[in-house]
């Protein structure tokens, strides 16, 4: 059975552009974390926090992580988001996948661009 938690269109901003000028401002990014419990996840049978990832602890993990984050490129942001997360896991359990998604000022595209970093 699968079990999996999802965050969705989780809203940060970030220093991020291969130009100096998308530097100059940080620039709103929308995350998606999900995590695949390759076992059986507690939580859904104990119905207790402490059996499962708190998400909001996770989310301030992530903003911590991010708050002083320069990057050029959304790949080098998604492979540092996913290293970083899978550290705190610190579980060969879970599995991670983190997308970034960038509204670049140059591309007229309302979904934006993004890439996807992923144990699966």
């Amino acid at each position: 059975m699968l079990r999996q938690l999802n965050v969705r269109d989780y809203e940060i901003h970030l220093l991020l552009g291969n130009n100096e000028s998308e530097r100059l401002k940080k620039q709103r990014v929308i995350l998606n974390v999900s995590l695949r419990f390759s076992g059986d996840n507690g939580a859904c049978h104990s119905d207790s926090l402490e059996d499962t990832v708190c998400y909001s602890k996770l989310l301030a993990f992530i903003d911590e992580k991010l708050k002083n984050a320069r990057f050029n490129l959304i790949e080098r942001a998604a492979e540092f988001l996913h290293d970083e997360i899978s550290d705190y896991l610190n579980n060969g359990e879970i599995l991670v996948r983190v997308k970034v998604v960038k509204f670049p000022y140059a591309i007229k595209n309302p979904d934006g661009v993004s890439f996807i970093c992923s144990d699966w």
